[in-house]
């Protein structure tokens, strides 16, 4: 069974994390993250209107069941569409739902280009659940300097704790020291990848899509290393996306 980590972000945690600061201190809320609707029904107008931002918290409490009946089958639309219009969160949702077998059969290389895509609009646990997946041979080879390379760019982004340290020193114990310098060198290399193209574009074409799906950068794909031996597995967790609170009917 995998683990999963949820991440919450209260107004208690946060004073816990200042000192000094008051349990109740409010948390600050920016122009961009507010929403114009006030309950699931209005939610759900602008969802139908194609709001990418309903869209996506719709689709999320969906796939979930927070504040509504779990359908998989009516969260997937939603979330694409919000994905495909470069919303991180939703793009991140599907990774999990594919990588799960949520409602549709397991695919970990399409999950592996849905946290892609999260990635590149700034999701820190798509960052690491590409890298877990390079690291543990999920849909994909594995290949301990890519895995680290991205691992690397989530811990800069404050997910994924000591991994990183688990990982080199795995690495280390194979006696493959030049894997870790490979991997420092990848790191900023693939953030430039992604920063090149929009997130969007590193999407699994849909099924039911018979247009030409759209280009993805070749360089994205991890520069192979000489290797004798297959490395040992290091299975690591999948980190879920930070939790919505469900808005009330």
């Amino acid at each position: 069974m995998k683990l999963r980590l949820a991440l919450f972000c209260t107004a208690a945690t946060l004073a816990a994390a200042t000192p000094g600061a008051q349990i109740d201190t409010p948390i600050k809320i920016t122009a961009a993250e507010r929403v114009p609707w006030t309950n699931l029904a209005e939610l759900e107008r602008y969802a139908a209107n194609g709001y990418l931002k309903a869209c996506a918290q719709l689709g999320e409490q969906l796939a979930r069941g927070d504040g509504v009946p779990q359908d998989t089958a009516r969260a997937l639309p939603l979330l694409e569409r919000a994905a495909r219009g470069g919303i991180g969160s939703a793009a991140f949702r599907l990774g999990m739902i594919y990588d799960d077998g949520q409602g549709v059969p397991p695919d970990r290389r399409r999950a592996l280009d849905y946290f892609r895509a999260a990635a590149a609009a700034g999701e820190a646990e798509g960052f690491f659940n590409v890298g877990a997946a390079y690291v543990g041979a999920h849909g994909v080879k594995r290949d301990y300097t890519e895995g680290l390379a991205w691992l690397i760019l989530a811990a800069q982004r404050g997910a994924g704790g000591d991994t990183v340290t688990t990982v080199r020193a795995r690495i280390q114990k194979l006696r493959h020291p030049e894997w870790i310098t490979a991997a420092e060198a990848r790191a900023p290399a693939i953030a430039r990848e992604l920063a090149a193209a929009p997130p969007a574009s590193f999407l699994p074409t849909l099924p039911e899509d018979s247009a030409s799906p759209a280009p993805k950068p070749e360089t994205i794909a991890p520069t192979a290393l000489p290797q004798t031996t297959t490395p040992p597995a290091l299975d690591l967790p999948v980190l879920s996306p930070p939790q919505i609170t469900p808005i009330a009917p």
